[in-house]
């Protein structure tokens, strides 16, 4: 007897839609998008915490991109260099027809530029660090 499908479907990257200043971009590579807070203990008398404290939350992420894509943001780009491109959400759909779910990346501004391509390739594709102020994740 066949094993049932106890969780239903995985989320998977052939699923992913994503959107960057308003227009659909098929080209991506890769999305990593990660949110950091520094948390401390804080003493006092004695050898445990009285409290914790929090720093503010960092929040950056990489782009892998094509190089037709790449060149189409490059169109709106002052001077076509995407450090130039003010701050813009990248909105990605994870299409999941069980429980589809949408994370807004949130001001997000490239933080490099550049070409990265070598002998028998035969597509260029390039990863783009950013920096952003935070990630709706619903």
């Amino acid at each position: 007897m066949a094993q049932p499908l106890i969780n239903g479907r995985a989320y998977d990257y052939v699923d992913i839609q994503l959107s960057i200043l308003g227009a659909e971009i098929n080209g991506v590579t890769e999305i990593n998008y990660t949110q950091e807070q520094e948390k401390a203990n804080n003493f006092g008398t004695g050898a445990f915490p009285t409290s914790r404290g929090r720093a503010g939350r960092d929040t950056s992420g990489s782009l892998g991109l094509s190089m037709n894509e790449v060149e189409a943001i490059r169109e709106i780009a002052p001077a076509g260099n995407l450090l130039d491109i003010g701050m813009f959400d990248i909105i990605v759909v994870f299409g999941n027809v069980q429980a589809p779910q949408t994370h807004v990346v949130k001001n997000v501004e490239f933080i490099d530029d550049g070409v990265e391509t070598s002998q028998g390739d035969t597509s260029i594709n390039r990863v783009f660090a950013f920096v952003a102020s935070h990630v709706q994740y619903r």
